[in-house]
C-alpha cells in the first residue's frame, strides 16, 4: 500500500518535467486554441451581425410603420374637419339640440343623409354620432350602449378646447332601422365651433373608426417577418391594435408583463429598444412613438427566434471541434517525439561541454532541418568557444594599455600648470613682472578652461576665467575699456556651462568699441533668473549694431554662419548651451546702434 503514492508522484513528476509531454499538450493546445478562438469569433460575429440586421429591419419596420399610420390618421382628422366644418350640418345640429330636453335620443334622416354622403368616400369609417350634455344625435349608425358610463368619457372633450382626442379601442355594438352589426373601433373626438365666429356650440363629433384599419396597416409592413409581433398602444398603455382581438383594450402589461410595461411607458425617448425577458423568455422590445397623438407602434421579437441561425452555427462548431480535437491528439504525440529526441540529444551534449569538454560535436541526421541547424550551430558555437577566451584575454591587455594612455592624459595638465609655474617665477626672478602676471592669468586660464574633464564649473569660476581673459588681453592691446561685474552671493556656487561668457566678452572687445579710444564699459551680471534658474547679462556701451543685424542673429545659432556669429563665438556658446541645458535656454540679443548691446544668457538649476 506504501508504494502506490510513489508510483503517482513519479507520473506526474515525469509529466511536468518531460519536455515530451509538454510538447504533446503545447501542440495539442495550440491546434485547438485557434480552432475555438475562431468558432467563438464566428459565433459572436454571426450573432451581432444578425443582432444588427434584426435590429435595423425592425427600426426600418418601425418608421415605416409610424408613418403610415401617422398618415392615415391625419386623413381622419381632415376628415373631421370636413364635418365640423360644414355650415349645413352645425346649423342641423343646433336645431336637433335646442329640442326639449326630455327626449335623448334624436335622428335626421337630412343629417344621415349629409354624412352618408361625405363618409362614403373612406370605408375606415364605422360610423359618427354627435353628444352634447343632454342628447345623444345618431349620425349613420346609433351606439347600442348609450349610457352614462360610454357617453361620459366622450364629453370630457369639451375640455379640450378646439383639439382632437383620440380614444382607445372597444368593441361596439351599431343599430339602426335594418340590423345591426358589431366590430372594433377606436374613436377620435373633436368639439364643434360656430363658423361664424369661432364659439363653441357646445356639441361633440364622434368619429368611430375600424380597428381592422390600424391592424392591415401593420401586417402590410410586417407579413415577411413570422418572428416579429407588432402592435399599437396609447400613452396610457391601454392595447388599441393587436394581431389577437381578444388583448384589444386590455393594458400592455397583459403582453410585455410589469417590468416591460414599466419600461415601455416611463421612457422619454421617441424611439428606442431594450431587452426583456417575461413568460420564461427572453424579448427584444422596440418602440416608435407616432407624431399625431400619445400613442406608439411597438415591435417585439423573440431572442430564440432571432439566434436560431447562429445557434446551428455553433452545434456544428462543436463537432467539428471534437473531430479535430481526436486529430491534435494523434499528431501532438507524433511531433512531441520528432521534437524532444534531438532537444534531449542536444542537452546531454551541453552538459558534456558545461564540464570542459570541447571536443564534442553534434552528429545530425541531414534532414535539412531546424534541428540540423542548430546541430551545426552548436558545433560553431564550441569551436569558437576557445577562439573568444582568447579575444577576451587580449581584449583585457588592450584595456590596461587604455587605462595607461588615460591615466597619462591626466598628467599632461598637470604637467603644463608646472611649467607655466616655473615661467613665472623665472620671470619674477628677472623683474619681468608683466610677463609674469600674463603667465599667472593664462595659467588660471588654463586651469579653468580644462578643469576635470568635466562640462560645468560654479559661476564664481566662471567670472574668474573673463577675469583672466580680461587680464591677457589689456596686456596684449592695452585697451581702455572698464569692466564692472556684479554677482549676487546667492549664485556664486551654482554650476553653469564653462567657457561661456569669455566669447562674448571677446565679441564686444572686437566689434563694439573699434571706432572708440577711451570710455568703453563692460557690465557683467549675474543673479537669479524670475522664472528660475540662473540669468547672466553682459551689456556694453559700444557701438551697437542696426536692426537689420540684430534681427538676423535672432536665427537659431545652430542655422546661423559661423562669420555671422563670430567665428566660434556666440554661435558655439549657444549651441553649447542648448545641448548641455536644452532647447528653451540659451542666447538673447538686445542691440540699439550707437548706444549699446546687451547679451542676455538664461541657464537652468544644474545639480
Amino acid at each position: 500500500m506504501a508504494k502506490r503514492p510513489e508510483k503517482n508522484n513519479k507520473r506526474i513528476l515525469i509529466w511536468t518535467s518531460s519536455i515530451r509531454y509538454k510538447w504533446m499538450l503545447l501542440l495539442f493546445l495550440f491546434s485547438l486554441t485557434p480552432l475555438v478562438a475562431m468558432g467563438f469569433i464566428s459565433y459572436s460575429i454571426s450573432k451581432s451581425t444578425i443582432n444588427n440586421k434584426v435590429t435595423e429591419y425592425s427600426e426600418q419596420l418601425l418608421k415605416q410603420t409610424a408613418d403610415n399610420i401617422d398618415t392615415r390618421l391625419g386623413i381622419y382628422k381632415d376628415m373631421m374637419m370636413q364635418v365640423v366644418n360644414n355650415n349645413e350640418i352645425v346649423s342641423m345640429l343646433r336645431t336637433l339640440d335646442r329640442v326639449d330636453n326630455g327626449q335623448y335620443d334624436l335622428d335626421s334622416l337630412s343629417l344621415t343623409t349629409k354624412l352618408s354622403t361625405i363618409i362614403a368616400i373612406n370605408q375606415d369609417f364605422q360610423s359618427i354620432s354627435f353628444l352634447t350634455q343632454t342628447h345623444y344625435i345618431k349620425g349613420i349608425y346609433r351606439w347600442s350602449d348609450r349610457s352614462a358610463g360610454i357617453v361620459t368619457p366622450f364629453l370630457k372633450t369639451l375640455e379640450d378646447g378646439s383639439n382632437f382626442r383620440w380614444f382607445p379601442t372597444r368593441f361596439g355594438t351599431y343599430v339602426d332601422s335594418l340590423n345591426s352589426q358589431s366590430v372594433h373601433v377606436f374613436s377620435l373626438a373633436k368639439q364643434i365651433y360656430k363658423t361664424s365666429d369661432d364659439s363653441p356650440v357646445g356639441i361633440i363629433a364622434v368619429l368611430d373608426i375600424r380597428e381592422d384599419v390600424l391592424k392591415e396597416i401593420v401586417s402590410k409592413v410586417t407579413k415577411n417577418s413570422s418572428d416579429l409581433q407588432s402592435f399599437i398602444i396609447d400613452g396610457s398603455g391601454r392595447i388599441i391594435s393587436y394581431p389577437d382581438n381578444q388583448f384589444l383594450g386590455k393594458n400592455v402589461r397583459e403582453v410585455l408583463g410589469e417590468q416591460g410595461s414599466n419600461q415601455l411607458l416611463q421612457s422619454s425617448d421617441e424611439t428606442n429598444g431594450f431587452p426583456l425577458k417575461h413568460a420564461g423568455q427572453k424579448w427584444i422590445v422596440n418602440y416608435k412613438k407616432l407624431h399625431t397623438n400619445d400613442w406608439m407602434v411597438v415591435n417585439v421579437i423573440s431572442e430564440s427566434a432571432l439566434y436560431k441561425d447562429s445557434n446551428r452555427m455553433l452545434q456544428i462548431i462543436i463537432v467539428i471541434a471534437l473531430i479535430c480535437i481526436g486529430f491534435s491528439i494523434v499528431t501532438a504525440m507524433f511531433l512531441a517525439n520528432s521534437i524532444s529526441k534531438p532537444i534531449l540529444k542536444m542537452i546531454r551534449l551541453m552538459r558534456q561541454v558545461m564540464s570542459g569538454d570541447l571536443t564534442v560535436r553534434f552528429k545530425a541526421k541531414r534532414r535539412n532541418d531546424e534541428f540540423d541547424i542548430w546541430g551545426e550551430n552548436f558545433n560553431y558555437m564550441v569551436t569558437r568557444l576557445d577562439e573568444l577566451l582568447k579575444a577576451v584575454y587580449e581584449e583585457q591587455s588592450h584595456k590596461r594599455a587604455a587605462e595607461l594612455k588615460a591615466l597619462q592624459a591626466q598628467i599632461n595638465p598637470h604637467f603644463l600648470y608646472n611649467t607655466l609655474d616655473i615661467i613665472k617665477w623665472t620671470a619674477l626672478l628677472q623683474k619681468a613682472n608683466n610677463a609674469a602676471e600674463m603667465v599667472s592669468l593664462l595659467s588660471r586660464l588654463l586651469r579653468i578652461s580644462l578643469g576635470k574633464g568635466e562640462e560645468t564649473v560654479t559661476v564664481e569660476e566662471e567670472i574668474e576665467h573673463v577675469q583672466c581673459y580680461l587680464g591677457i588681453q589689456k596686456f596684449r592691446f592695452n585697451f581702455d575699456i572698464q569692466t564692472y561685474f556684479q554677482i549676487d552671493e546667492e549664485v556664486r556656487n551654482l554650476k553653469t556651462p564653462k567657457l561661456i561668457l569669455q566669447p562674448i566678452v571677446e565679441n564686444a572687445i572686437l566689434h563694439a568699441f573699434t571706432d572708440r579710444e577711451s570710455g568703453g564699459e563692460i557690465h557683467i551680471r549675474c543673479s537669479l533668473h524670475p522664472d528660475g534658474g540662473i540669468r547672466f547679462l553682459v551689456a556694453d556701451n559700444g557701438r551697437g549694431m542696426d536692426p537689420g543685424l540684430v534681427k538676423s542673429l535672432q536665427t537659431p545659432f545652430q542655422e546661423a554662419s559661423a562669420d555671422k556669429m563670430g567665428g566660434i563665438g556666440l554661435a558655439n556658446v549657444d549651441e553649447r548651451i542648448m545641448l548641455i541645458c536644452g532647447k528653451p535656454y540659451g542666447l538673447d540679443i538686445q542691440s540699439t546702434l550707437d548706444e549699446g548691446t546687451s547679451i542676455g544668457i538664461w541657464l537652468p538649476m544644474i545639480e
